[in-house]
């Protein structure tokens, strides 16, 4: 690919030259890190490395919700997530609606004092 000149020198950039051959974006990278970072880069959608996660707001490899599991815990915690597959009570026979840990708030409440 032939760089016009004035502008960029990074494949499919475009943007006007800043200083060095690079645009202000990717000259700062080059100034910071001796190289070109697209990963790094805003702007663009990145999928969470957690099993299952469509999230993509992603700060590294993991969404703000499975960062904040490894910083708490040390690791990624999937049976503490919210089930959003229950809609209703797991209690046998009970058909209320789902509140917190596959329970109603009926039954969730009675757990919670027994536990007590």
């Amino acid at each position: 690919m032939k760089v016009k000149h004035g502008e960029c020198k990074v494949p499919g950039c475009g943007k006007a030259h800043y200083s060095r051959g690079y645009c202000k974006r990717h000259y700062t990278q080059v100034s910071r890190h001796d190289r070109t970072t697209p990963e790094r880069e805003r702007g663009k959608a990145r999928l969470c490395k957690a099993p299952g996660c469509t999230r993509t707001d992603c700060n590294g490899d993991y969404c703000r919700k499975h960062a904040r599991q490894i910083k708490v815990h040390g690791r990624l915690t999937p049976e503490r997530e919210h089930q959003h597959h229950a809609p209703i009570c797991s209690y046998p026979g009970c058909k209320n609606p789902h509140r917190a840990k596959g329970l109603c708030s009926k039954h969730y409440g009675r757990e919670h004092r027994l536990k007590s």
